[in-house]
């Protein structure tokens, strides 16, 4: 360090700080095997990674440290801070994986593909583009069409490639074009907590598209519609209703910011537990048993928890039967009430 010029100072921090995007395709240096995991210097602050096993077996057999690859970022960044590689383009390709080219160069491009819908299942549509097989989510389903996603089959869309793991078969694509810059502007004005108003434009199981009033996407997860459980978002909305909501976060690579609906609304759970103390006996029923411990029903709805570590195994308890527990504490941030077994003996009342 201490021979280093302020010029090669310079030309370090540079390199330190060069971004990546999904899609791009970067060079780098192998510098290490670590289990299935081959790490490669890409001259930036992340290392990349990919799996061994997506090699062939005589290009696992010669790639050795200090080789040179070509390769295409899959994710900027893991949950180990790291850029995932596919080696599409890196040391050959796997038969087979070559009708994905294409979709891989798209990406960067943000081409548009005419899709064909096969069909729908639970988590979006199966869509046939160029006689290779994607997939859309329900969450990247243009919003306009979103509500009705049933009608979409035999149907063809615009789409866009949003993801390529040729490797594992898989090609995800979207409707949602990127964002115009004052969509972008309007984006990212908003600040958690910022409370909005806007319509209801696509009830879906996994939560409520919201059209706000400023001119962007809003998403309600299923879990921020109510303080109660929701089963079926249908039965608490409908397209076309107004709603107020609270930004959670704002989400630039979707375009859209997610919302709560249930924070604008006082949480029912403080006003149920307000008469119940540490030690009170309580019945409920248990609804199910497993090795973390007895999940049981109380009055009013309440969630109680009775923890594996407080059952000694031979309390007899069953699934669907009411029984005695005893207030243990009252845990806020679950929303639930940690509880006790409660029996009885000759000795009088004890519990664990």
């Amino acid at each position: 360090m201490a021979n280093m010029s302020m010029a090669d100072l310079l030309a370090k921090q540079s390199k330190q700080v060069k971004s990546i995007t999904r899609g791009e395709e970067v060079e780098g240096t192998i510098v290490a095997f670590v289990g299935g995991e081959i790490i490669v210097d890409l001259g930036t602050k992340s290392e990349g990674v990919f799996q061994k096993k997506d090699l062939s077996p005589d290009q696992a057999k010669s790639i050795k440290v200090g080789d040179k690859i070509t390769a295409t970022v899959i994710h900027p960044e893991n949950q180990s801070g790291q850029v995932v590689l596919g080696l599409q383009r890196a040391a050959g390709s796997r038969p087979g994986t070559e009708k994905f080219t294409k979709f891989q160069r798209a990406i960067t491009t943000k081409q548009v593909f005419k899709g064909k819908v096969l069909e729908s299942n639970k988590g979006g549509l199966v869509v046939e583009v160029d006689n290779v097989r994607g997939f859309l989510p329900t969450s990247q389903v243009s919003l306009s069409q979103a509500a009705n996603i049933e009608e979409l089959i035999g149907k063809e869309l615009d789409l866009i490639t949003l993801e390529v793991e040729p490797n594992q078969n898989r090609l995800i694509f979207t409707q949602k074009t990127s964002l115009s810059e004052e969509s972008k502007t309007k984006l990212t004005s908003l600040k958690a907590k910022d409370k909005v108003k806007g319509k209801v434009a696509a009830v879906l199981p996994f939560g409520v598209f919201v059209s706000l009033e400023i001119g962007v996407e809003g998403l309600a997860h299923i879990s921020e519609l109510s303080w109660d459980k929701v089963e079926d978002p249908n039965t608490l909305f409908k397209v076309g209703d107004e709603v107020n909501a609270v930004v959670l976060s704002v989400d630039e690579q979707s375009g859209r910011a997610n919302l709560s609906i249930k924070q604008l609304a006082a949480d029912p759970f403080a006003d149920k537990i307000k008469d119940i103390q540490v030690e009170d006996v309580l019945k409920g029923k248990i609804t199910k048993i497993t090795q973390n411990g007895v999940n049981v029903l109380l009055k009013e709805s309440i969630d109680g928890m009775v923890p594996a570590a407080k059952l000694a195994g031979d309390e007899g308890y069953t699934e669907g039967e009411e029984y005695n527990f005893l207030v243990d504490s009252i845990d806020n941030r679950k929303r639930q009430i940690v509880l006790s077994p409660f029996i009885t003996s000759t000795k009088d009342l004890i519990y664990r």
